[in-house]
């Protein structure tokens, strides 16, 4: 019995556009960029400490940020997109003139990914970034002080401004244009000696019948 060789029925063929568009969705799905987002972000952000209140000489403030697991959902379109939710169990450091206060918070900053494709074979990533308005944030201390601080002060809005500057500033490193910034020619060019490992014959013996 010889093995039979099937070709493509008719109606599995697809347009080079079809195929792109196909291939796009597929390769970046949901899961795919949440887990690449959580390992390009890593466990932690931590900023400061920078000036806050009135003239940025009030006070200082030092952020340090543990990310937690990263959602989202895909939002219908012609361009790829994905509503994301970016959580972070968040310690704030309030330096004021007599005293520092520490309060915690439980924050949720909406992100907004848009994949584009750019001449020749280039995608590009572009987060962006939400209002202050925009960003939950369940704030909390164990001090008196601090609550009536942030009543006065308006601590809430101060600290939703100071968490944009973060994001901001890390957003705009390097290590993530590089991954927000992916040119698929040179990609495919690295790894195509692994994918050619998965069909080329490896032996005299993977060449008989």
């Amino acid at each position: 019995m010889t093995d039979e060789v099937t070709t493509p029925s008719a109606d599995t063929s697809t347009t080079y556009e079809e195929f792109g568009v196909a291939w796009i969705r597929r390769v970046l799905h949901k899961e795919r960029i949440l887990r690449t987002i959580d390992e390009v972000l890593g466990d932690q952000i931590a900023l400061g400490p920078i000036g806050a209140g009135p003239g940025r000489a009030f006070a200082s403030v030092s952020f340090v940020g543990t990310y937690q697991p990263t959602t989202g959902e895909l939002v219908p379109g012609e361009l790829l997109t994905y509503a994301i939710d970016l959580p972070i169990s968040v310690v704030f450091e309030l330096g004021l003139p007599m005293d520092r206060l520490t309060f915690n918070a439980e924050v949720v900053v909406p992100l907004v990914l848009v994949v584009h494709t750019e001449a020749p074979l280039k995608l590009r990533l572009e987060l962006r970034t939400p209002t202050e308005d925009q960003i939950g944030l369940v704030l909390k201390t164990d001090t008196r002080r601090g609550a009536m601080l942030r009543k006065v002060a308006g601590l809430d809005a101060e600290l939703r401004r100071f968490l944009l500057k973060v994001l901001d500033t890390e957003l705009a490193k390097a290590y993530v244009r590089k991954a927000t910034h992916l040119d698929m020619e040179e990609l495919i060019e690295e790894a195509w000696p692994a994918f050619t490992e998965q069909f080329l014959p490896r032996g005299p013996e993977d060449r008989r019948g």
